[in-house]
């Protein structure tokens, strides 16, 4: 039995090293730490095996990560593209979600907590992908770009919503609801109010990296994620909602562009050098080998996600996008990862779905967020030689 210092020390070393491999072939990095971690664990050779101090650093990781997301997000993406965030949730999340979830009830006969979370895991589009692919090939800076991040930034919201609710009685639901509904209606005016007092909140943060001490500036930032996350869980909700809704108030409208990149530069080398490889390994732990006996059931899965959501994703692009074209669209839309991962961990923790659908909820994303990274690169490509051809 290796020490949990040593296990850390090797899950962070292959995770690094294949996620590096990874990206050097312009595919996700977080698909390079999974297999990591499906290397080191029972699956294959057993040199780590998952534990409760792997657990505790895992939701350790997990806070950070979620508390990026919402940084990166910001509350301007969903107030200046409502229409447009809202349609595109609906229409390439929530119905393929709710296909998916029929037909593994009616079809594969799976019980309803189970349908639902796999479902759920499967169908969720991923910001880290997403944000990732957008500002690698600069459509981050056009509003289409950042419709299209509004768009999986509220349908990853929704999903977590879904994910603490479904199971529950309709008088607990309601109560979740209305507790969410009022802390975020409370956060809206408080990111209201942070905005009228932004000239005098830019110049203390201004003075506070003048005087070389950011630190406080970020301690500020996780103590608050860490009160919100305490609070949601407190009223039955997961901390994760409590750790994206706080960051979302954080952006430089609030606090200055130029404490604001420091905050996310901060954030981007703590989670890629460290958090995001130790808890993509980590899940991989726990990926068993996939009965062929469900392997039907994962085709089913990956077919209804990219042909309905697909369908719908692209018809968005066509009726609402200008400059970015539909199958590069497709390809953002498509690129599942650390979200839909995220879910499948939590419903594993909590006893929704066993290891068999765990893994065919990972080995789901893994293969969509490979194919539709390929299919992003290949569109941008072909769309960047129209544009040149034209000029």
């Amino acid at each position: 039995m290796l020490d949990l210092i040593t296990e850390i020390l090797l899950l962070l070393i292959v995770a690094i090293g294949l996620g590096q491999l990874f990206n050097a072939f312009s595919l996700p990095e977080i698909v390079g730490a999974i297999i990591a971690g499906i290397l080191l664990g029972p699956a294959l050779t057993g040199l780590i095996l998952p534990s409760s101090e792997l657990s505790t650093i895992s939701t350790l990781a997990l806070f950070f990560i979620i508390l990026q997301i919402g940084v990166e997000a910001s509350s301007d993406i969903f107030s200046k593209n409502i229409r447009y965030v809202t349609a595109f949730a609906v229409t390439s999340f929530i119905v393929p979600f709710v296909v998916m979830s029929i037909g593994s009830i009616l079809v594969f006969k799976l019980p309803y907590i189970e349908a639902v979370s796999t479902s759920l895991a499967v169908s969720i589009p991923s910001i880290s992908i997403a944000s990732v692919l957008l500002v690698r090939s600069g459509l981050i800076k056009m509003d289409d770009g950042l419709r299209l991040l509004g768009g999986i930034a509220m349908s990853d919201a929704v999903a977590f919503i879904i994910l603490v609710s479904f199971h529950r009685p309709l008088l607990t639901i309601a109560v979740d609801s209305f507790s969410l509904a009022a802390f975020v209606v409370g956060l809206y005016f408080l990111d209201m109010f942070l905005k009228s007092k932004s000239e005098m909140l830019i110049r203390r943060f201004d003075r506070f990296t003048r005087r070389e001490t950011e630190g406080i500036i970020f301690a500020i930032v996780i103590m608050m994620g860490l009160a919100a996350s305490v609070l949601f869980e407190q009223i039955g909700i997961t901390f994760v909602l409590g750790a994206f809704f706080s960051g979302l108030i954080i952006h430089k409208n609030s606090i200055g562009e130029h404490t604001y990149g420091i905050l996310k530069r901060t954030f981007q080398r703590i989670n890629s050098s460290f958090f995001i490889p130790l808890f993509f390994s980590i899940s991989g732990l726990e990926i068993s080998i996939i009965p062929i006996s469900a392997i039907p059931y994962m085709v089913f899965l990956i077919l209804v996600t990219t042909s309905i959501g697909g369908a719908a994703a692209y018809v968005f692009s066509r009726r609402y996008m200008k400059s970015i074209t539909p199958s590069v669209s497709l390809g953002i839309f498509g690129g599942r990862g650390a979200v839909g991962i995220i879910i499948a961990s939590l419903a594993l923790s909590k006893g929704y779905i066993n290891n068999t659908y765990y893994s065919v909820a990972v080995f789901a994303t893994v293969v969509m967020a490979i194919t539709f990274t390929f299919v992003f690169e290949r569109s941008l490509k072909s769309s960047n030689r129209i544009h040149a051809n034209a000029m």
